[in-house]
């Protein structure tokens, strides 16, 4: 997640040489980025002609899009078009922050899935979601089509050129879903050490997410089979399995698990058994667990349903990333 001062040079020369910009820090006391001058009367916002090339998983190609244009595809695919407005933008400096940072252009590693030398992909288990805003669009009511096409472009182009830093490099800007009331740190997910701007904390803004608490059932014979582990059937044998954590992250969840003699590490419990997130908890009886899930998704970084909820409550985009990425600045690229 860190970079090493090749990139450190490469991002300060993007942002401070090759595309000047306004460097306005958020800081722990609130401060915000000064709203956007207004523009001459038909002059169109654009950007500094960054184009991006992106490896589409689905048709298995690498193809050049604008950056702008692409950010389009990908706050339409990872975000619902019904949430608030200020939340759709936040999403927008994110997916941006997260795709340059990535770039090969900036000496970020691009993807390395992509076949050939590609910056980023549309696979959402390895970069971002994307999806063609014309297909997008195409499954909305028809009546609704140009009114949330607007919507979209206006959180793309209202917060064009926009990235999060700390101290001088792009920010690894992760997203998930719903963190169900306390967000993640990234050593708990990945590798690597703590991040100072991706601690965990309280989240008082999601409570309103389908996912926040979520209910599952997990027989002893697919909690055996799922982790190829030699467990007793209750039914059988009268012996119920251990079933104990041996290991919580720091944001609340499930790092280890002991499942009978076997220790497994919470992600791959996820993995394996389709959970919505890593954090719960359970009751056992000789059927097997009921477990009461929270949030969806790994839980590090900026919260969707917490957005939304935030944005709801008057919040703007700058003071959500501002809580969800504590002592980043907003960069401005005009």
């Amino acid at each position: 997640m860190h970079r090493g001062a090749a990139l450190v040079l490469l991002a300060t020369v993007f942002i401070v040489i090759l595309l000047p910009s306004a460097i306005v820090a958020f800081g722990r006391g609130g401060a915000s980025l000064p709203e956007p001058q207004e523009e001459e009367e038909g002059a169109e916002r654009e950007n500094a002609g960054l184009t991006l090339r992106v490896f589409e998983a689905d048709k298995d190609r690498v193809v050049e899009m604008d950056l702008e244009e692409y950010l389009m595809g990908v706050v339409m695919a990872e975000m619902p078009v019904e949430f608030a407005l200020e939340a759709l933008k936040a999403q927008a400096v994110a997916a941006r922050t997260f795709t340059l940072q990535r770039s090969r252009r900036l000496g970020g590693e691009g993807c390395r899935k992509a076949p050939e030398a590609a910056d980023i992909c549309t696979d959402s288990t390895h970069c971002q979601d994307w999806i063609d805003p014309e297909l997008g669009a195409g499954r909305w009511p028809a009546e609704k089509r140009e009114e949330y096409l607007d919507k979209i472009r206006q959180a793309v182009q209202e917060t064009a050129g926009e990235v999060l830093t700390f101290e001088g490099e792009l920010i690894e800007a992760v997203y998930h879903s719903t963190c169900g009331g306390e967000t993640e740190v990234p050593q708990a997910v990945w590798s690597g050490g703590p991040v100072a701007y991706l601690p965990s904390q309280p989240c008082p803004y999601c409570a309103h997410s389908p996912h926040y608490r979520s209910q599952m059932e997990v027989a002893w014979e697919k909690l055996a089979s799922s982790l190829e582990l030699d467990l007793p059937i209750p039914a059988v044998s009268g012996v119920q399995p251990t079933v104990k954590v041996v290991q919580e992250t720091p944001g609340g969840r499930v790092g280890q698990l002991q499942v009978g003699e076997a220790v497994i590490p919470g992600k791959e419990l996820r993995l394996k058994l389709g959970l919505p997130s890593t954090a719960f908890e359970w009751e056992a009886d000789d059927q097997g667990l009921r477990l009461t899930l929270r949030g969806y998704g790994h839980g590090v970084g900026l919260c969707q349903y917490g957005a939304d909820g935030a944005a709801s409550q008057g919040k703007s985009y700058r003071e959500i990333l501002d809580f969800y990425y504590p002592g980043c600045s907003l960069v401005k690229i005009d």
